[in-house]
């Protein structure tokens, strides 16, 4: 059984590494994953771990670069430490990323991602009771981060990870004095257009 893995890890590779670019074509990669989210410049805090998916289209310059841009749905935030209190921040959002191909399958990835805060809850429990609250009115709409990441093709099958930077501040009127991090992991398949 090992061995028949084995077997189909390295027909993966062998079929991504001939696998050509061709410029000027168009590539949609449809992607689900988990993402690790918290806020920095707080010691309070701790990751909340979501749900990221949705998808992306690369355009080829080169054989070795792509242009790509999508839309996903990423449930971010953060955790209170030694209490059960989460804010629960989502948001829809627009990477746009610089894919350069350094080797069979692998790419360096890093660009500019925008991101529209679409839900803002505070959910606290202590014993039996819970309760969610809505703070639409502390946290900002617009959130921009800078992504890094690397990717790997296996033919069509593409495992992703990144870490996004937040730029922006998530509070308004200095609330908390916090912007978004977060890590994500995740597996799409690529479709020629």
């Amino acid at each position: 059984m090992k061995k028949l893995f084995l077997l189909a890890i390295v027909m993966m590779v062998s079929a991504s590494s001939f696998a050509q670019r061709e410029v000027g074509s168009l590539s949609l990669q449809p992607r689900i994953g988990i993402i690790a989210a918290d806020f920095n410049n707080t010691e309070d805090t701790e990751g909340r771990v979501g749900l990221v998916a949705g998808a992306e289209m690369e355009y080829y310059v080169s054989s070795n670069v792509g242009l790509s841009w999508g839309l996903f749905y990423a449930q971010q935030g953060a955790k209170l430490k030694n209490r059960d209190v989460t804010w629960k921040l989502d948001y829809l959002n627009v990477p746009l990323i610089a894919n350069f191909y350094v080797w069979k399958g692998l790419a360096l990835k890093a660009g500019l991602q925008p991101g529209i805060n679409i839900s803002s809850k505070l959910d606290g429990s202590k014993g039996s009771y819970h309760e969610s609250v809505n703070i639409d009115d502390v946290v900002k709409t617009f959130d921009l981060a800078i992504p890094v990441g690397i990717s790997y093709d296996f033919g069509r099958l593409v495992l992703d990870a990144r870490y996004t930077i937040g730029c922006t501040k998530i509070f308004k009127d200095d609330y908390l004095d916090s912007k978004n991090i977060t890590f994500q992991l995740g597996i799409g398949y690529k479709f020629s257009l």
